[in-house]
């Protein structure tokens, strides 16, 4: 989001709160009103209708469409207009015209750099007391079951205590692509480092006369963030401030530059089968590139296809290299539920029924064989069809390297981590992002770029 649109966000908001003459939040679960809801739609079965709007590939849609089916078979009394708003880029967009103007849907996913203007605005309600609610919330058991990183991202949008997201089923992080084919020819294990990946990469250039890595842009700040971090930069600092202006991050950048002058490392947009685009998956599967760094949904795009005149050869996937195996940082992706505060009190149990239905692991094994997201509970595993799923021989199929980047990434669930969603959050990440390109691509000095970063973050 655009900072001035956020702030006319905001503007717009309290304007309307102050006409309105409801400055404060509805009540939460832990409310009179709030437990006669949940007696309401839970016990007495009282009709009530919700809306819940997502951005969802056509692909998959089908997939969550058939969980929010079996939750209304489930909860009969509970209605859901689900719709599908097109990608989260479309989403977000409708999502902020209609809270301008308060005609939100009750239930949405949204992207985690929204959930600080949503607060702010009181767009969206504290979903903490629904979790520790006794009749509609998790058991102690099943909070445990959580993978802690998604939970402890959802608790961190708002103050201490407060939990105004609620992770999805539409969890990734990224991971290392390579030709694993290639790489058995050389002996070679997948790299740990970025050392290695700098000297494999140095050799493949010397062998075949391509570069041997890139690192996907999708999220246009994502390398930067990540090396940065993984060399030492805050990034962002305990305070909530831009952290980028040290020497860690200047290394990062160099490292990157140097081995892409030299012909080591490359961008997608160079990759001619990439046209120009923001992923390397394409340039992979023709062999223009023999690594790389992307999001780990999307395995399927790595598998080489002699339809296409491309080359068969097996790809092999591993968690991200490091920097300092003592210091390790990978951040998940991906988005978070929220209520919004003008549903009400029997709109907001329902919804809260919802988020809670669609994070069971026995309605999520089909979604997540089919979209290669992560599992957001350990006990997934334990599921039947799962974990055959999991244990997929090595066909060269779709699903058998959907399952592999699925084992790479949660290699890494012990240190993985999330972003910090501060006032400077979404325009550090679209400064960091036009920095990245601008250094790399564009020779601009490093210095002088990140000083240009900082000052329009500011």
């Amino acid at each position: 989001m655009k900072r001035p649109f956020a702030m006319m966000l905001a503007l717009c908001m309290c304007l309307s709160l102050i006409v309105s003459g409801c400055g404060g939040e509805k009540p939460s679960a832990d409310s009179q009103d709030a437990s006669s809801a949940i007696t309401k739609v839970l016990v007495d079965k009282e009709e009530v209708n919700i809306s819940f709007w997502t951005g969802t590939g056509a692909a998959n849609f089908p997939y969550l469409e058939a969980i929010v089916n079996a939750f209304q078979e489930e909860y009969p009394n509970i209605h859901v207009d689900f719709q599908n708003q097109g990608p989260v880029t479309d989403l977000m967009d409708k999502l902020t015209q209609n809270i301008v103007s308060k005609s939100t849907p009750t239930l949405s996913n949204i992207n985690p750099t929204y959930f600080k203007e949503y607060i702010d605005s009181g767009a969206i309600i504290d979903l903490a007391p629904y979790y520790e609610d006794a009749q509609v919330g998790f058991t102690a058991e099943e909070r445990a079951a959580f993978l802690q990183n998604f939970i402890a991202e959802a608790q961190s949008f708002g103050g201490e205590g407060t939990m105004y997201g609620f992770p999805t089923n539409k969890k990734t992080t990224e991971v290392l692509f390579y030709n694993k084919t290639y790489f058995d020819s050389k002996g070679w294990d997948a790299p740990a480092t970025w050392d290695e990946v700098a000297a494999y990469s140095r050799q493949i250039r010397e062998d075949t006369g391509v570069p041997g890595f890139s690192y996907d842009v999708a999220y246009g700040e994502g390398a930067f963030h990540l090396l940065s971090m993984q060399w030492g930069s805050p990034y962002i600092d305990d305070e909530g401030a831009v952290s980028i202006d040290n020497d860690a991050s200047r290394e990062a950048l160099r490292f990157y530059k140097e081995n892409y002058d030299a012909g080591y490392f490359t961008m997608p947009s160079d990759l001619p089968s990439s046209n120009g685009g923001n992923y390397s998956s394409n340039g992979f599967a023709n062999k223009e590139c023999y690594m790389y760094v992307g999001s780990a949904a999307g395995a399927q795009y790595t598998i080489p296809d002699p339809e296409k005149g491309q080359e068969l050869f097996e790809v092999g996937i591993a968690p991200l290299p490091q920097k300092d195996a003592s210091h390790k940082v990978v951040f998940t992706r991906g988005e978070d539920y929220c209520i919004f505060s003008n549903a009400s009190e029997e709109e907001r149990v329902a919804a809260w029924l919802l988020i809670k239905f669609l994070s069971r692991d026995d309605q999520n094994a089909e979604w997540l064989i089919a979209t290669g997201n992560l599992p957001i509970t350990s006990t997934m595993e334990n599921n039947a069809e799962y974990k055959v799923f999991l244990d997929t021989p090595n066909d060269g199929s779709k699903t058998y390297y959907t399952a592999l980047e699925i084992r790479a990434a949660m290699d890494m669930a012990d240190y993985m981590t999330y972003e910090a969603m501060t006032d400077v959050t979404a325009s550090l990440a679209a400064a960091a992002g036009s920095m990245w390109k601008a250094v790399i691509i564009g020779g601009q000095n490093i210095d002088s770029a990140i000083a240009d970063a900082v000052a329009q973050v500011k």
